[in-house]
């Protein structure tokens, strides 16, 4: 006695023709191996089979790859009939449900395989394409077909996986998968060894860790090609500013012609200035021109190259080293501070630098160091550092003598 529900038959993928025609980006539906009342239903990939005790059901019997499985799968029973050994694997099982299942596994992850040593040639290709000419649009139009097809082939993998993970988490469904052993508890009136599982969750771990494998090639391919995406689009945008740069230049000499070119417009107006009789004005105006148009230019280039901000940007980072050198040997700064605050003395710059060097364990301690941490911890700035600018210091001292203190009266 066996049953079906209906949400079975969406585990198997058995709907209406149409919703079997409809475009998807993922065809096939997820991986799902389920037991139930003498019975399993399995959907791995293109192969989805109904396995009883004496039976077994393959759907899409029409296909070709599936009449090569279903021809491999009884060359494997006749096989077994015999006691010689099955080509399906290292792990043999006695019941025909585990055999199924496992050239299921196998049939499957082969496929897998086999997939990404096609996908290999197809993605070198593509990459050399583009390295050739980077500048071009040679092979840029394949990047978005051969991703959503990886990344497909990724979500139908990854949906396998997910399959099996579930299956070995979870020791009870391992055991309904063992309809042979079911059975036979049952006519016994016994329950079966809960280490049968065993079997199943080494049948299992064995193609989950496999699909693992192809699950990460199937990444680092992504990977590759979306490195070469974001290497193109760092060479484009580098061409784009080339462009613009050469706009930008092309600008600035207008821009510095321009000068001249008023200065003349002024003096072609055929009004009476006084210098037309002059004989060196030509030469001074000339030379005025010039100058001014230099000057034009090489204050736009100077804007342009940003001169004064990479000087901001190194005093930044030069910020930035003297910070991370400054608080490199914690420990010596505690030590330096603890002994300004226990001696209850002022201390200035110079005695502030010869302490934290004689603690520090390289024993040396750059100006630009001691100016920063001295800063900071004068905080009534009057160019020393005591008591009054390390108050915290004060109040954990304070905590240590009072939790010392009845520990010593006790």
């Amino acid at each position: 006695s066996t049953s079906l529900f209906a949400r079975d038959l969406l585990t198997l993928g058995v709907t209406s023709r149409q919703e079997r025609v409809a475009p998807r980006f993922v065809k096939q539906t997820p991986s799902a191996i389920v037991p139930r009342d003498n019975l399993i239903l399995i959907n791995f990939g293109y192969l989805r089979a109904v396995v009883g005790l004496d039976e077994v059901y393959l759907l899409d019997a029409h296909r070709l790859p599936v009449q090569d499985f279903a021809s491999e799968i009884v060359h494997v029973f006749q096989r077994k009939r015999e006691y010689e050994r099955l080509p399906f694997d290292e792990v043999v099982s006695s019941t025909h449900e585990m055999v199924l299942l496992e050239g299921m596994l196998r049939t499957m992850v082969n496929s897998y395989s086999r997939r990404i040593h096609l996908y290999e040639p197809i993605v070198n290709n593509f990459l050399d394409k583009v390295d050739r000419d980077v500048y071009s649009s040679t092979g840029i139009h394949l990047l978005a077909p051969l991703k959503d097809s990886l990344q497909s082939f990724e979500i139908s993998v990854q949906q396998s996986v997910d399959c099996l993970s579930g299956v070995l988490d979870d020791d009870d469904t391992m055991l309904d998968l063992l309809l042979t052993e079911q059975k036979a508890a049952t006519d016994s009136g016994t329950e079966v060894d809960f280490t049968k599982h065993e079997e199943v969750e080494i049948l299992l771990g064995v193609y989950a860790r496999q699909l693992s494998n192809v699950l990460s090639e199937i990444k680092y391919m992504l990977g590759r090609l979306q490195s070469k995406q974001e290497f193109v689009a760092l060479a484009m945008a580098h061409y784009r500013n080339r462009y613009i740069r050469m706009n930008v230049y092309i600008s600035i000499a207008g821009l510095s012609l321009a000068v001249g070119t008023t200065v003349a417009g002024f003096f072609g107006m055929n009004l009476v200035s006084g210098f037309e009789e002059h004989a060196s004005a030509f030469y001074l105006v000339v030379a005025s021109t010039t100058i001014c148009g230099m000057v034009v230019a090489m204050t736009s280039l100077n804007y342009i190259s940003g001169t004064s901000m990479r000087v901001r940007a190194q005093e930044r980072l030069d910020e930035i080293e003297t910070l991370g050198s400054a608080l490199s040997d914690m420990a010596a700064l505690d030590y330096t501070l603890k002994h300004a605050s226990q001696d209850h003395q002022k201390m200035g710059k110079k005695e502030f630098r010869a302490l934290l060097r004689s603690a520090r364990r390289s024993k040396e301690v750059k100006q630009e160091e001691v100016d920063l941490l001295f800063g900071l911890f004068d905080r009534i700035s009057d160019g020393q550092i005591n008591t009054e600018d390390l108050p915290f210091l004060d109040y954990v001292e304070s905590e240590k003598s009072s939790a010392e203190k009845p520990s010593a009266e006790k």
